[in-house]
Formats: structure tokens, sequence, C-alpha cells
């Protein structure tokens, strides 16, 4: 039984309206409060708002790693069609309204101060974490927009999440790996029944590729709540080939009976196509629910997405070498990326710039990347949790010797000059990999958009 649409209350009155700068400057003063898993202070604190995460119903995406992506692809999908989406997704590369789009188009900053100033009074009385002040700033301005369908990825886990009290009509579960060993531990099963307590009952739930270590784990969470499972291959089939740049290019054949099409993917790697399958396979039980998209608005939102950071290509030149952004910072993503370079990089030399935060595992992180490196620069970012890069060096150093291999392994005191050393140690003929963190990424990217 699908719950009683909640009434849409009043406009908040702010008639003493905040300006961009006071709004960052009091989510600025909540950081203290970090990160508390639970879902009591937040029920209560959408409650007071009128619980705008009801407003619409969801696309709720958990997982370890992918379930971003597939929230872009699905969003940009959606927007092609015409149907009003409004995506919430975390953490932000350079800056917070990255995490709120609707449309497709980022929140703008004084949409951004309002739904703030909503929720800030709540959020003090209650000390809501910024994490949850922010994601109900969202649910607020979604409501405000109107928005039909929200895609909402789920930050951390999925039991204990905020995300989790969203009115999520389809959940997904993207590819399963240790990550957040703090908070979630290093068992797999664990883990996977975490992030399967998004599950609900007579909901329909897609499971990733990227789950089969842990597929029967989660089908006995999803007969434990009465949940529809499908897994996105029973769905859909993808035929692909590396297209030009670093995009992708292949076919799509449904597993009901209609027609196929042909698509176009700016978004690198073999793992990407499981997040595109997962994402079709969402688009599929769409149309059960009565949301058409047409083959057109498929085609043209696969060939449109953005998502920055994620085996992100950015050529180089006559004076500079090729670089490749990549957000990834646990094993499966060092592993999925080590294949992919290895694949589309030639005969080029392969440097790594690294930089991890402290909680995250470091040698099964770094052994992937030894194989095809030429050269490797530990960094770190600017701001608290970032592992000291000699830490990181010396790690490296340690297993690719253990491989027999003699890799140049040296530190630096920030990303920009990272990403300098490892091109003066290679020459213009490399291709550069960034990789570790959002942090680490997000500094390049700026780096690159001052100079």
């Amino acid at each position: 039984m699908e719950p009683e649409p909640i009434p849409k209350p009043p406009r908040t009155d702010l008639t003493s309206s905040w300006t961009p700068r006071q709004s960052r400057k009091w989510l600025e003063g909540i950081e203290f409060r970090g990160m508390q898993l639970g879902l009591e202070r937040v029920t209560e604190f959408a409650h007071r708002l009128g619980n705008p995460e009801r407003a619409f119903p969801s696309i709720l995406i958990a997982g370890t790693n992918g379930k971003g992506s597939v929230a872009a692809i699905v969003d940009s999908i959606l927007c092609e069609a015409g149907i009003t989406a409004g995506r919430y997704t975390s953490p932000h590369l350079i800056d917070w309204p990255e995490r709120i789009t609707v449309g497709g188009r980022e929140i703008a900053e004084e949409d951004l101060a309002c739904a703030l100033q909503a929720v800030a009074g709540d959020a003090d009385e209650l000390e809501a974490t910024p994490f949850e002040a922010f994601t109900m700033a969202a649910m607020w301005h979604f409501r405000e927009q109107g928005v039909e369908w929200g895609v909402i990825e789920v930050g951390l886990g999925g039991r204990l999440d905020a995300t989790r009290l969203s009115d999520a009509r389809i959940t997904v579960i993207t590819a399963i790996g240790r990550d957040h060993i703090g908070e979630l531990g290093s068992d797999l099963p664990v883990i996977a029944r975490e992030k399967g307590a998004i599950m609900r009952r007579g909901v329909p739930v897609v499971l990733g590729p990227g789950t089969a270590p842990v597929e029967d784990v989660l089908r006995e969470e999803a007969r434990s709540v009465g949940a529809h499972l499908t897994r996105a291959d029973e769905r859909v089939a993808l035929e692909a080939d590396r297209g030009p740049g670093w995009g992708q290019t292949g076919s799509a054949r449904w597993s009901d009976g209609r027609e196929g099409f042909s698509w176009r993917f700016p978004l690198a790697g073999e793992h990407m196509l499981d997040n595109l399958a997962t994402s079709l396979a969402v688009v599929s039980l769409l149309a059960e629910q009565g949301v058409t998209i047409p083959d057109t608005a498929l085609i043209d939102g696969i060939g449109k997405v953005r998502w920055p950071g994620r085996l992100q290509w950015l050529p180089g030149g006559a004076d500079r070498p090729d670089l490749v952004l990549e957000v990834g910072h646990n094993p499966l993503a060092s592993r999925a990326v080590a294949r992919e370079i290895e694949a589309r990089a030639g005969n080029r030399p392969v440097g790594f710039v690294v930089a991890l935060a402290e909680d995250k595992e470091l040698e099964p992180f770094l052994e992937p990347l030894i194989e095809g490196c030429s050269w490797f620069t530990a960094t770190a970012w600017s701001g608290a949790r970032a592992r000291s890069p000699e830490e990181i060096e010396k790690a490296f150093r340690a297993l690719a010797e253990g491989a027999g291999k003699e890799i140049p392994t040296v530190t630096a005191g920030d990303p920009g000059a990272a990403v300098s050393e490892t091109a003066k140690g290679l020459g213009v003929e490399a291709t550069i990999v960034v990789i570790g963190s959002h942090m680490l990424v997000g500094e390049v990217l700026e780096t690159i958009n001052r100079d």
C-alpha cells in the first residue's frame, strides 16, 4: 500500500532572506558536528519540515562503488524525457551546489541560501549533522521546485542513512566492496545487509552486476522484507566497444522483446558499463510504473551524461601529458582503474598521483597500480583526514620492491605540485592518473580551472 500523500505546507516565510554568504557561513559553522549515523534525529527533522522527502517518488541508490554514476545516468535520461528530476548526490568535488540538481541544472546560490535558511532553525535545535541538514535542504528545494521524480544517492551504508526516509518506488544496489570499514565493518555480507536495508515491501530493487559476490545475502534480505528483486542482466544486455577518446559505443537489447537501440556513452570503463546496464534496468522498471521514456531520450540521455572525476580524460597536447581523474578510493576502484589504464594507455608511460584518507585501506588500494606504473607521486589535499604522503609513498615503494619493480616514487606537498612533479619525471608523452579521493580530484580540477 502506498503511503498517504502529505499535504504540501505553505512556503516558509523568509521575509529576511539569507544571502549566499550568510548561508555558507552557517553551513561552515555546523561542520564541527561531523558524521553521526542514525535515523531518530533526522526523522524528527523531516517531520518538522512537513516531510518534503515524501512529496515526490524517488529512485534510491546504494552501493560501495557506482551509485553516483547510476544516479547521473538515470537523471540524464529522465531529463531528456522531459521529466522534472531532482538529483541528490554526495560528496561534491569542488563545492556544495554540485550535490543538488533539478532538470540537470545545479542549484543556484540564491536558491541554496533559501533552502538552507528554511531548514536551519530545526537543524540547530536538533543539532543535525551537515549531511542531514543538506539532505533536508535538498528535499525542501525539490518540493518547492515541483520535482516529479527524485534520483537519490545514499550517503553511507543505507540502514541508518538520512536518504532512507525518501519515498522510494525503486531501490538500486550497485557494486559491493570494502569501504568505510570503521562504520560498516570489513565483512562483505555485513556490508551488503547494511546497504540492502534500503529495500522495502512491495518495491522493486535492481541488483547491479557488481553485487554478484553477495547476491545470496541480498536475495535473503529481499525475501525478508517482501521486496521484488531483479538483476540488471535479467532486464537488459549490452554489447560494447571502446569508442573515440575515452568514451564507449555499443547496443542494448531488452529481455522483454522490445526493440533494442544503439548508444554512445562518454564515460569509460568496463565497470561503467555495469552502471549503464543497472540504469537501463531502472528505466525498464519505470516503464512498468507508467513512466514513458522514448528511445530518443534514452540515446540522448546516455550520450549527454556528465560525471566528472570518474575516469575523466583530459587530453594533453604538445606541451602537457594526458590527465585522467578518478575519485575511487577503495581496492574495488583501483583494480577497475588499473584494468582500464592498461587497455587504453598503449605505449605511453603511466604515472600515478595518489592521495588517500586516513581510514582507507592502503596496501590493498595501491597493489593493483604497481604493474603498469612508471612513476608514483604521493600527495595530500588541504584539510582534515588526509593520510600523510610519506606513509603512502613508503607503502607503495615496499610493494613495488616486493614485486621486483623499480619505480621512481616521490612525495609532493599538494595535488598541483604532485601533477607537475609527475609530468617533469615522465615528460609530455605520458598519461598521468590522479586517483584516491574526491578532495584530491576536486583540488586538481580547481587548479585546472584557475590556470
